[in-house]
């Protein structure tokens, strides 16, 4: 038990410093997702229990500007700082249109689906 323990802390440890993140794959238990007013997810996701919930996120607590994309970020503010039709094009992409360019977002990096709601990962 201990040696379990240790190697989870280790495991822990080195993606702290690596800068690796879970990924949420909340498109692989929801569906009908899409971006209306431009930074609400909103998605039917399963529960886990056999039920589908309907849910929504405010894509902005989770989702900020970096140079050439859109990056998982608490409080990001994407939409807030000048990026405009936002929209799903392909699989969990969201494209948007930036200051200096449409920028894309992989949305299973940033969303999970936690019992039937969406939730930052």
């Amino acid at each position: 038990m201990q040696l379990t323990t240790i190697v989870a802390a280790f495991a822990a440890t080195f993606a702290v410093f690596t800068g690796t993140h879970a990924r949420g794959d909340f498109s692989h238990s929801c569906s009908n997702w899409f971006i209306e007013n431009n930074h609400f997810l909103r998605a039917t996701c399963g529960d886990g229990r056999g039920g589908q919930v309907n849910s929504a996120l405010d894509l902005n607590a989770g989702i900020g500007i970096d140079p050439t994309k859109l990056v998982c970020r608490p409080n990001g503010n994407y939409a807030a700082n000048g990026c405009a039709g936002c929209l799903i094009r392909t699989g969990a992409f969201m494209t948007c249109g930036c200051p200096g360019a449409v920028k894309i977002a992989d949305l299973d990096e940033c969303v999970a689906n936690r019992g039937g709601l969406l939730a930052f990962v």
